[in-house]
């Protein structure tokens, strides 16, 4: 075979391979986007049946009517009952969809639909999985749906060395431990992340019969920063005014950072009797601390908090501190606590205590 001869079987087996990724990949693609439209179509099927045969059954015009336990008619459970594996994850993930936008009598509806059809053993199959990802489904399931499981099950998943799978067992522990909520934050070594905390407000807002915790311990002796500010920001959230000596010990520590949070919080807790002590502070304090304690001043609204700010607005000429004073001013003024007229007022200054009693 001549070398001319193999050239062409090469190129022509290269453009074979190529014609054949191609039909590959547009199949690939046609199948997928098959397979969304399907299950967007099983969506709305199912939206459509909850919204229309389930829950006009039991949603309450008069939300603080007790709720009895919810009885489906059994022609449609006979029909929920038939669901593939495909349906009925589609049903959980519509009822947590639900879930999130109801509260009262009607979540209690769900929790009971999902209870009903069995639709929790399949989120307890999830968690005994091998797979993390399943674990972490499961968890998120479970805990979405307001359905209880033990300590034991759940303290395993603290210990893993799969982050996402900590962060769901903790969010779970938290809203199904019966003693000890934030237990786990004994055993955090890793850093806590932004949305770990963002999603323990949401079960705090969501679980109000959750039992209240005593954050100070965790701020006084825990050597983990993160759990520290966390712990921090869930005693200002539940205004645990038995954490503000924790949170006070703070505000001589090396960690700025460390020492803005705790400022941010005392505010939120109104703290009142700290005042004189931030005030006294605030001209050695880097410019983040110092922001810190205009607002929580600025919350206090005592005689002594509104006229240092005054001053400060008057004598500062830090862009970031001026903007910070005028925006607590003008709130202050627009709410009525403060009737301030200031004569000779500099151009500049006044032009900024204007743009911020201008905003709604």
């Amino acid at each position: 075979m001549s070398a001319e001869t193999i050239f062409i079987t090469i190129i022509q087996c290269i453009i074979a391979l190529s014609l054949l990724g191609t039909f590959v990949s547009y199949t690939v693609i046609a199948t997928k986007r098959h397979k969304e439209a399907r299950n967007r179509k099983r969506q709305a099927q199912l939206n459509q049946l909850i919204v229309d045969k389930i829950l006009p059954q039991f949603i309450k015009e008069d939300l603080s009517e007790a709720v009895s336990e919810p009885l489906i008619d059994r022609k449609i459970l006979d029909e929920l009952a038939l669901m593939d594996k495909t349906d009925r994850q589609l049903m959980i993930d519509t009822l947590i969809h639900l879930r999130w936008h109801v509260a009262g009598a009607n979540a209690f509806i769900l929790h009971r639909v999902y209870v009903l059809l069995e639709l929790n053993q399949d989120s307890l199959q999830k968690i005994k999985s091998r797979r993390w990802q399943v674990n972490v489904q499961g968890l998120h399931e479970l805990t979405l749906m307001d359905y209880a499981i033990s300590d034991i099950d759940i303290l395993r998943f603290n210990l893993s060395d799969v982050s996402e799978l900590r962060s769901a067992a903790r969010s779970a522990f938290m809203r199904f431990s019966k003693n000890e909520p934030f237990r786990f934050f004994d055993e955090i070594r890793d850093p806590l992340s932004i949305w770990e905390l963002v999603g323990f407000f949401r079960i705090l807002d969501q679980s109000k019969d959750t039992v209240k915790s005593n954050f100070a311990n965790w701020i006084r002796y825990s050597r983990n920063k993160t759990v520290v500010i966390c712990c921090m920001k869930l005693a200002a959230h539940e205004q645990s005014t038995e954490a503000i000596d924790s949170i006070e010990g703070l505000l001589n520590v090396n960690d700025h950072a460390l020492r803005s949070h705790a400022i941010n919080a005392l505010g939120h807790l109104r703290a009142l009797h700290t005042q004189d002590h931030l005030i006294k502070m605030y001209p050695n304090q880097p410019i983040d601390c110092q922001c810190e304690i205009l607002f929580a001043l600025g919350i206090f609204r005592t005689p002594g908090a509104i006229q240092f700010l005054k001053e400060q607005f008057l004598v500062t000429y830090d862009f970031e501190i001026e903007n910070n004073v005028a925006g607590i001013l003008a709130r202050l003024m627009r709410g009525g606590q403060l009737n301030w007229t200031v004569p000779q007022l500099q151009e500049r200054k006044q032009r900024i205590l204007n743009y911020y009693l201008q905003e709604q």
